[in-house]
């Protein structure tokens, strides 16, 4: 793990950087194009539904944060996506960003944060435990939501009052 790892809020002039990043860990799934447009989004205009965060060594990119809150509710937060550079995976990178965005979330408070997750164990290694240990529970599911044989898991986490 680098020294100089530091969090810091996505802006325009991280983005490109921030896409490869993106690209790279999602490069061989089905779920490329909705990261990279809620990435955009985020990055774009900022608002309560989409921002995003990266984790930095130095000057790169080591992972990307996409999150917000739900839309016409009071205090949903909702984890869009954690991805982190191959290289780096499994030294805290997307550990520090989900509770970073769990802090952010906390912080306009939200009560919990809620990942749709699809439970895709080939397509994203990972990304279970990752949820689990940033303190996510599986909520409910629905079987063979993005084809025969993938689900789509709500996994949530309760946010303690600040």
């Amino acid at each position: 793990m680098s020294e100089q790892r530091h969090i810091v809020p996505l802006s325009p002039s991280l983005l490109p950087g921030a896409l490869a990043t993106v690209e790279r860990a999602l490069h061989h799934t089905h779920y490329l194009d909705g990261a990279l447009d809620a990435l955009r989004s985020a990055v774009g205009a900022p608002g309560a539904d989409g921002r995003a965060m990266a984790s930095m060594a130095g000057e790169q990119i080591e992972g990307v944060a996409v999150f917000g809150l739900f839309g016409g509710t009071s205090g949903a937060g909702r984890l869009h996506f954690v991805v982190v550079e191959p290289g780096v995976r499994r030294t805290g990178v997307g550990r520090a960003l989900a509770n970073a965005v769990i802090a952010q979330l906390a912080s306009t408070g939200a009560r919990f944060v809620l990942a749709e997750l699809p439970d895709d164990v080939d397509a994203l290694p990972g990304a279970r435990e990752l949820l689990r240990a940033a303190g996510f529970m599986e909520e409910s599911r629905i079987d063979d939501f993005f084809r025969d044989g993938v689900a789509l898991a709500f996994m949530r986490r309760e946010i303690e009052a600040l």
